[in-house]
């Protein structure tokens, strides 16, 4: 094992950091509580390296937010209960690009075939319930995506929102949308450009999401790869199984 102490400087000079934000990473649980020598400054060793060093990688992949999450359970040796969330965590990566490739499919398959795009055919007006269940969707989400302005249903006599097929293909691509990641602002922006263009102008734009989401997929991999390599390191120098202090 490498006994070797660290400045926190050499730590993160690597990653073009400053020694505070180390500091900042013990705080927040990051990293294992670095001990004191006997000038008071903190003793860095090896290992507090490996989990900074796997925390900025790892942030290629996922969150700030998740992150942290992971790396609190390894730095509290819960290492069953990191990985197990990590791999959710990708899940929910792989989940939203596959939900997403199938709505472009969808649209680019009625393209193909007609000439007034119509992703959806309704018979007649859907309820927000029917909508919620074609759409594999809340209706709280529906909800929310109405209060942001995302779209707007029309009400009955019985003051019942409906729905008719052309606002549901918008639902549908609102939900790619929201699937790769953009926020209500930019949501906004691309449907407002879909009422002064058709479905076969938007596609490039949604395509571009796709690969965004292929790409973000691939780091997350890259993340699980990385904390794996933290979790073997700990493993071989009996981090794990080593009573808390």
């Amino acid at each position: 094992m490498n006994s070797r102490i660290y400045r926190g400087i050499e730590i993160t000079r690597p990653f073009n950091l400053s020694a505070d934000l180390l500091r900042k990473y013990e705080t927040w649980g990051f990293i294992p509580d670095a001990p004191r020598g006997k000038n008071n400054y903190r003793q860095y060793t090896e290992i507090h390296k490996r989990f900074f060093e796997a925390s900025r990688l790892m942030m290629a992949g996922y969150s700030w937010t998740e992150v942290a999450k992971i790396m609190r359970l390894v730095v509290n040796k819960d290492r069953e209960a990191a990985i197990i969330l990590a791999v959710e965590f990708q899940a929910e990566l792989v989940k939203n690009y596959k939900e997403s490739t199938l709505v472009l499919e969808q649209l680019q398959s009625t393209l193909s075939s007609q000439e007034t795009i119509s992703i959806v055919q309704a018979d007649g007006p859907v309820t927000y319930k029917e909508v919620s269940k074609r759409l594999s969707l809340p209706i709280s989400t529906l909800r929310v995506w109405e209060q942001q302005e995302l779209f707007e249903a029309s009400r009955g006599e019985n003051n019942y929102r409906y729905f008719n097929g052309a606002l549901i293909n918008k639902l549908f691509i609102i939900k790619l949308l929201r699937l790769s990641g953009m926020g209500f602002d930019q949501c906004r922006e691309v449907l407002k450009g879909m009422e002064t263009r058709n479905y076969r102008d938007i596609l490039p734009i949604l395509q571009g999401r796709i690969v965004d989401m292929r790409e973000q997929m691939n780091k997350g991999l890259k993340s699980l790869g990385t904390l794996n390599e933290l979790v073997i390191y700990l493993e071989g120098v009996d981090y794990f199984s080593k009573m808390s202090e």
